[in-house]
């Protein structure tokens, strides 16, 4: 039986771990189960890019704030815009239609097509409705959110979509998740069941213990490196080390977008990006606004997001090898994160009382941003600082 589950694991990390492609693990969560009445979007990047950095566009009626790989303003790969209308994706090749001339990696491009066109989860739909006869270069699960304060997942090929509403979804779970396959697969060119798996039990505990928010995402089930027991059993690396190949923070992650959107009548100007722009187990993050106007120039330059760059210097401390990361230098470092996290949490929704009581200018928020990029700096730093001083 071991021989087999062994054989199995083998079969599964020759087709998942050395591709080279956009996975990705996300979320999102309808408004009413939150535990701040909020919709919730969420998205560990998993990509070859690793310099990433968050940036604005503005465009008529429309503002956004996005990630990016760094100087290519061309693509987005999770944003929101002045309307409350968030976006992310995670790439779902098994969407793939059989003896179809499929056509791939326009994501980035129809992200931020949606953001400088949609308001709403239906306007995104209509979108899709549009492209269906004309085709699309995809083949990816969408997950969207709108100051409605639904949320929805689109699992869409180049000629088709179908929609998972939170609203409709069966019992109290309106919670959903994807990995790198569909429910409605065409093919069977999916993968990422491991970190779908534990990302459900995740969001399902947090459900239950009625802490389903931004705050538990960011502090927990971004960071997550846990494997199932049947992986560890099999893995001859030593007990310090772990593969993080198929758990939710991978080595592969560069960044991860929390968007704490729509719900309870919010002001659409309110809703928050929480932005990491690294690894998020050897990263924190922080929170901007479109209403801003701008990211802190610590997230966005034109050559490449400091705080990115201190982000990957803290991770090739944290990886004596490619895969395997280092979990007694991840424990080392980890109050100093929480710490920097905690101190920007509490600073954030102190101001955003505040907020809601007086109309800030543009100027404030942006101001705001930068004090709390300000903390992420200082906070990176530190790490940094022990890490090189071992």
């Amino acid at each position: 039986m071991k021989r087999t589950i062994f054989i199995f694991l083998l079969a599964l990390y020759a087709l998942t771990g050395n591709r080279n492609i956009q996975a990705c693990t996300t979320g999102l969560a309808h408004s009413g189960v939150t535990s701040n009445g909020h919709a919730l979007l969420w998205k560990n990047r998993d990509s070859g890019f690793k310099d990433n950095e968050a940036a604005f566009f503005r465009h008529a009626n429309f503002s956004f704030i996005g990630i990016i790989n760094a100087d290519d303003t061309t693509q987005i790969w999770a944003g929101v815009n002045n309307y409350g209308f968030a976006i992310m994706n995670a790439e779902s090749r098994d969407m793939a239609v059989p003896d179809e001339d499929t056509q791939y990696d326009d994501e980035g491009y129809l992200m931020k097509e949606a953001l400088n066109n949609c308001k709403t989860i239906d306007d995104f739909e209509a979108m899709l409705k549009m492209s269906n006869a004309t085709g699309r270069k995809v083949t990816s699960n969408f997950g969207v959110i709108d100051a409605t304060g639904n949320a929805a997942f689109f699992e869409t090929g180049n000629h088709e979509y179908f929609r998972f509403d939170t609203y409709s979804t069966s019992g109290k779970e309106k919670f959903l998740v994807r990995a790198n396959f569909a429910q409605r697969a065409r093919s069977g060119k999916g993968y990422g069941q491991i970190r779908y798996g534990r990302a459900v039990n995740l969001l399902r505990n947090a459900l239950e213990n009625g802490n389903l928010n931004y705050k538990h995402i960011l502090s927990v089930v971004s960071k997550d490196i846990h494997l199932p027991d049947s992986i560890l059993a099999a893995d001859t690396t030593s007990a310090d080390k772990r593969k993080t190949r198929d758990t939710v923070n991978r080595y592969r992650t560069v960044s991860c977008a929390v968007f704490d959107g729509g719900g309870n009548g919010e002001d659409p100007r309110f809703t928050t990006f929480w932005c990491t722009l690294g690894e998020p187990v050897v990263s924190i993050s922080v929170p901007l606004w479109v209403f801003a106007g701008n990211v802190p120039s610590q997230m966005v330059s034109p050559t490449g997001s400091p705080l990115n760059k201190t982000f990957q210097k803290i991770k090739r401390q944290l990886y004596p090898e490619d895969t395997c990361i280092d979990l007694n230098q991840v424990n080392r470092i980890q109050h100093i994160l929480y710490k920097g996290q905690k101190k920007i949490f509490r600073k954030t929704e102190n101001i955003l009382k505040e907020w809601c009581r007086h109309n800030p200018t543009p100027e404030e928020v942006s101001r705001f941003q930068d004090q709390m990029a300000a903390i992420a700096v200082q906070t990176a730093q530190k790490v940094l600082t022990l890490l090189e001083n071992k």
